[in-house]
């Protein structure tokens, strides 16, 4: 069993309902702790707070306040007495460099990343689409949220959701009204509800503003070298990556003689893994997606297949 405690980051631009979603979350479960970047900018409600959030210093995360953010994961860590911490930034931060503090070696000792959510605005796209921010926000996310569904038009709704989809097509959009009748724990741990077996229909290819998925699901057992080779490719834009850019890459593999699967996820360069729960009866499937600008999808697809079929 994984006892690091879970750490669930919820980014957003400016205005788009972050901090609703919190205190829904905080008035759901009383066992939250919240690390707020940027307290004076958000009001998290004193009522529900009680003593379960901290403030980090005035300033963006991901503008140099990461050794603070690493200061204050080790504190809580000492001090114990939480199982989930949510991580709330600001409206113009960066989701990497708070993901690679997350991720650094002897932060992810103590925490592990179980997602990213991000809430969108539908009534302001068109105000901040163009910002970089909000553009990386999205492609990070697990999970996508539009806020404000019931001030919103059906055709702001439709429009907010292709967008999103045509940066992240693999995250689910949820409208949400305040953060109403959320399932909690698929909020917190994103990367676990969505699951990994499940990717019907698989998107072979969604050519939407440049941006296409490339994905796999293919019986068999890969080796564990041949997958971590695998990967330093996709890391490094070696092999069968080099053609293109890839954004983002998740699954789940069957690995030669382990009884439990193995989970990774990279994002722009950033790699985590996580161990999945045994496998039940049955073949065991491989799935794997991979989101990015001009891939070679056929050489991607040949590469894996290659691995599970040795």
């Amino acid at each position: 069993m994984d006892e690091r405690r879970p750490v669930t980051l919820i980014t957003g631009f400016l205005g788009s309902g972050k901090t609703t979603l919190v205190n829904r979350l905080l008035e759901q479960r009383e066992d939250l702790f919240v690390l707020v970047n940027e307290f004076g900018e958000v009001a998290l409600d004193d009522a529900l707070v009680g003593g379960r959030a901290e403030a980090l210093a005035e300033g963006c995360l991901c503008c140099g306040l990461q050794e603070e953010l690493v200061a204050a994961l080790a504190a809580l860590a000492r001090k114990g007495g939480f199982p989930h911490l949510l991580l709330e930034t600001t409206g113009l931060a960066h989701p990497a460099p708070i993901l690679q503090v997350i991720l650094a070696p002897g932060v992810r000792e103590a925490y592990r990343l179980a997602g990213v959510v991000a809430v969108v605005d539908p009534l302001n796209l068109g105000a901040y689409r163009g910002f970089p921010e909000a553009l990386a926000q999205v492609r990070y996310a697990d999970l996508v949220f539009l806020s404000k569904a019931d001030r919103a038009e059906e055709e702001e709704l439709e429009e907010a959701t292709r967008w999103v989809r045509s940066l992240n097509p693999v995250a689910p959009v949820v409208p949400t009204v305040r953060g109403q009748g959320l399932a909690v724990e698929e909020v917190l741990f994103p990367r676990q509800a969505q699951g990994f077996r499940i990717l019907s229909p698989l998107p072979q290819a969604l050519h939407k503003e440049g941006v296409e998925a490339v994905a796999l699901a293919a019986p068999g057992a890969v080796a564990y070298e041949d997958f971590r080779a695998l990967l330093e490719e996709a890391v490094l834009a070696k092999g069968v990556f080099r053609k293109g850019r890839l954004l983002r890459a998740k699954g789940e593999v069957n690995l030669r003689g382990s009884s439990r699967s193995l989970r990774f996820h990279l994002v722009f360069g950033l790699l985590d893994f996580e161990k999945g729960p045994p496998w039940p009866p049955g073949p065991r499937l491989n799935c794997l997606v991979f989101i990015g600008e001009g891939l070679d999808g056929p050489a991607i697809r040949e590469r894996v297949q290659a691995l599970v079929g040795d």
